[in-house]
């Protein structure tokens, strides 16, 4: 039986079960190179816009606590304090342009971590925004 050349003379069903082997380690390969890089990626996956001393601040937060506030499998407090202002996703300026805009910002998540409105979904997760922000508004003066 002939389909589409496999198994024809000249190219026998062996040599495709090989090929197909090998295109599936080869794949396997990719697929490994894209999981380094995602890991990579996760640890900076989100990091905002904004004044060179906001982004001293943010970046020494980082540095200090080792959280990510913005982990690719949780939803952050920013982004929940932003979609309730009636925006569209976050935008990478959340943070604004001045040290001051910041603070409130900061101030407003802390706020917002420290009062819920609801029982947070990932308690663990919400404690390390926390110890974060707080970091970061220290920071920022």
């Amino acid at each position: 039986m002939n389909v589409n050349g496999i198994g024809a003379a000249g190219y026998p069903a062996a040599g495709y079960e090989t090929r197909r082997t090998e295109r599936n380690v080869a794949g396997g390969n990719f697929a490994d190179a894209i999981n380094k890089a995602a890991t990579k990626k996760e640890t900076d996956a989100f990091r905002p816009e904004s004044s060179d001393e906001v982004m001293q601040a943010w970046d020494k937060a980082l540095a200090e606590t080792g959280i990510n506030p913005f982990p690719m499998n949780r939803i952050s407090t920013a982004l929940v304090l932003h979609v309730e202002s009636g925006q569209q996703g976050l935008s990478s300026t959340f943070l604004g342009d001045s040290v001051g805009f910041a603070k409130s910002m900061a101030e407003k998540i802390i706020h917002r971590l420290e009062n819920p409105l609801t029982p947070a979904a990932n308690p663990d997760f919400a404690g390390q925004e926390l110890i974060f922000y707080k970091k970061f508004l220290d920071f920022l003066g």
